[in-house]
């Protein structure tokens, strides 16, 4: 028995959405056409979130909302998913973690769907909103706004989608989901050993500034380079809600984090980087994730198990 491996590449989320395929194949066994299948099943996982979650497309589920404000509305579980985990995420950090930040987004420029290049743009969203405008129902899978909340979903909703996406190539002996920096690292590469995943230095584009060996997890990265206004170059899109229109910690530059899931380790991340060094570290400690917080010196803050996973297991 050898393994056979399939890798794809697609645009979604305002990103390249890579995934590869790992499997056992015996033999005489033609397994091209069922990694293509499982692989693509995978794909559309992007799709289907981006449908529910995107802020600019005026058609997508979570925009669809503002239009029935004070109204309870049931939604998708995709959906409600992400505006859940998002929420108890913004109550953890006292909302400096907040979905709610969508019109400040926009006033910063970033209002450009990067497919179609429209601009979309909401002037009548106060600005002002916060988490708390967000009532959700568990029982009946419910959202009421309270006002016309622009929500943001980006710290959510790709890590989701990476999630969806392994889940999909369950039954695989290893995979890997690769969604611009958020990823899952499940099972073994093709050659039986850990994925590596480099943590980019932000202040450059050479070598990474360590090499993460991971089975079974998810890495997610948020950085100020990432992304910046074209309306402000100074200003990156990482937005806090109680800090201002950013972060006032000048010194956290990226966020790295490991976690169980994507979903956790994309939220947590945005998170660890408007929180700053010191209360990064403690929300991370505090959820049971490990992590790396860089400066803008290139000096790493970690959480006390992140050397388990600097550790190559093969040499």
């Amino acid at each position: 028995m050898h393994r056979h491996t399939y890798k794809t590449r697609a645009i979604a989320m305002d990103t390249i959405i890579t995934i590869e395929a790992v499997v056992d194949r015996e033999d005489g066994e033609d397994t091209e056409e069922r990694l293509r299948g499982m692989v693509n099943h995978a794909l559309h996982a992007f799709y289907e979130v981006e449908q529910a979650c995107s802020r600019f497309d005026p058609d997508s589920e979570v925009m669809r909302l503002r239009d029935r404000v004070g109204e309870p509305t049931a939604v998708s579980p995709i959906l409600f998913e992400a505006l859940r985990f998002a929420l108890v995420v913004a109550e953890m950090t006292d909302g400096r973690f907040d979905p709610a930040v969508g019109r400040r987004l926009e006033t910063l420029g970033f209002t450009r769907h990067y497919l179609t290049g429209e601009l979309r743009e909401t002037p009548d969203a106060p600005e002002d909103a916060t988490f708390r405008d967000i009532v959700i129902d568990e029982a009946s899978r419910c959202v009421t706004l309270l006002r016309p909340v622009v929500i943001d979903l980006g710290a959510i909703a790709k890590g989701l989608a990476v999630d969806l996406a392994a889940r999909a190539l369950n039954g695989c002996s290893g995979c890997m989901v690769d969604a611009g920096g958020d990823m899952y690292a499940g099972g073994t590469r093709v050659n039986g050993s850990p994925w590596r995943i480099g943590i980019r230095n932000p202040r450059s584009q050479g070598e990474p500034i360590a090499v993460l060996h991971v089975r079974d997890r998810a890495v997610c990265t948020s950085g100020d380079y990432e992304r910046r206004s074209p309306l402000f170059p100074d200003q990156h899109h990482i937005v806090a809600s109680n800090a201002g229109f950013s972060s006032r910690h000048p010194s956290v530059v990226s966020a790295t984090v490991i976690a169980p899931y994507a979903m956790m380790a994309d939220a947590l991340s945005t998170a660890a980087f408007v929180l700053g060094p010191e209360e990064g570290l403690a929300l991370l400690e505090s959820c049971e994730v490990e992590g790396v917080l860089v400066d803008g010196d290139g000096t790493m803050y970690t959480t006390k198990h992140v050397e388990d996973y600097l550790r190559d297991e093969t040499t």
